[in-house]
């Protein structure tokens, strides 16, 4: 669970979804080549800013909530929103510090979520030829994450709509490093 009072305000994070539902399954089930060592394989990838006293979401996602005048696609809005939005999903997501470029956050803000990407990579997985694929109109989650970090594109040679959220994950276990947690004190002595 992202606890947003144990995040730096001076930091960008990545936050990460280790989903439950039924697609969620799916991507974890078709990228997991792309994370082998990892324990948990993350379906959703998000950035968290602080920006303005209050903390943001940037993502890209095919789903609106028309009642919180949150469009579908690439967006930004305030974690209030976000908590009330994935009030039954805060347990499946987890905040990882990482550098990420706001301004190329705010470029492409308003462009459409890619079904055409989500297609071609589970096909590329299935096929096993990540990295032929073609680049699609709009942008899913991960690739808009690629564009604003894009040493994970480096680090993996592909373009940014060749990478999944699983890149991610296999990128911070390769590093060392773990999401943002309270250590309880005890924990902390041992």
């Amino acid at each position: 669970m992202i606890e947003f009072e144990l995040l730096d305000k001076n930091k960008t994070y990545l936050g990460v979804q280790y989903g439950e539902g039924f697609i969620s399954k799916k991507i974890r089930k078709y990228s997991k080549m792309y994370a082998p060592n990892s324990k948990q394989i993350p379906t959703h990838v998000l950035a968290l800013v602080y920006e303005n006293d209050s903390w943001y979401i940037y993502e890209s996602h095919a789903r609106g909530f028309k009642d919180l005048a949150i469009a579908a696609g690439v967006r930004r809005f305030t974690a209030e929103k976000w908590k009330i939005a994935e009030s039954e999903a805060q347990e499946q997501f987890f905040a990882y510090e990482l550098v990420i470029d706001k301004k190329t956050l705010k470029k492409h803000l308003g462009e459409p979520y890619s079904l055409g990407d989500i297609r071609s990579l589970f096909f590329a997985a299935l096929l096993h030829r990540n990295g032929k694929q073609k680049d699609r109109e709009g942008l899913i989650c991960s690739e808009y994450m690629a564009l604003c970090y894009p040493d994970i594109c480096e680090t993996y040679a592909l373009p940014a709509w060749c990478i999944t959220p699983a890149h991610f994950q296999d990128y911070f276990d390769n590093k060392g490093q773990e999401y943002i947690k309270n250590i309880n004190i005890e924990e902390a002595k041992c």
